[in-house]
């Protein structure tokens, strides 16, 4: 009977795993669950909130190229969560977002966050207002903010592709600037 020489083993070792998982064992980035960002559109230098629920009951990592480093997302049960700030010199574009719970040797959820130029506009229709009716601008991101403005059902305005806490700040074509909830704006 021919004994194994430990060298020998460590050697066999280490090839196996360096071999790829086959397809039963590599995880899938279409099954895998989602990581979302909020906002979802961002400027340089914005914090954003992560949040998964692939790591319900264990730390989950984070990267993405547009903060560049691992942020931890701490679990509650359900699903995990943080918080990420974008490097102030990271430039427009679309970047990945992985996460990795702790234990697992690759990542278990995907995304996306996208990153806009300071100064950015978009177009916005106003929808979900019946005919007639008209829609609140206010002096800030929420209620408590008196009223500057109203717009009506269809009409356009100009605004900023990045929410605060769901608001969305606009101008209309008479320069009247304001916030109205995202909810009720469109990109056109």
């Amino acid at each position: 009977m021919d004994l194994v020489k430990p060298a020998a083993l460590v050697a066999a070792t280490v090839f196996c795993l360096a071999l790829p998982a086959d397809a039963s064992t590599a995880p899938s980035r279409a099954a895998a669950p989602a990581v979302t960002a909020a906002p979802s559109t961002v400027h340089a230098g914005q914090t954003v909130r992560l949040r998964t629920k692939a790591c319900p009951t264990r730390p989950g990592y984070a990267y993405s190229p547009a903060w560049g480093r691992s942020v931890t997302l701490l679990p509650n049960g359900v699903r995990a969560a943080g918080t990420a700030t974008v490097w102030s010199g990271t430039k427009p574009g679309t970047y990945s977002i992985s996460v990795a719970c702790q234990g697992q040797p690759y990542p278990t959820a995907f995304g996306y966050l996208t990153v806009v130029a300071a100064g950015t506009s978009v177009t916005y229709r106003v929808q979900h207002v019946r005919k007639g009716s008209r829609l609140n601008m206010r002096s800030g991101p929420g209620l408590k903010h008196e009223v500057v403005g109203k717009l009506k059902w269809r009409a356009t305005v100009q605004g900023s592709p990045v929410k605060k806490g769901g608001w969305v700040k606009i101008t209309r074509k008479d320069g009247t600037t304001g916030w109205s909830y995202g909810y009720y704006l469109r990109r056109v």
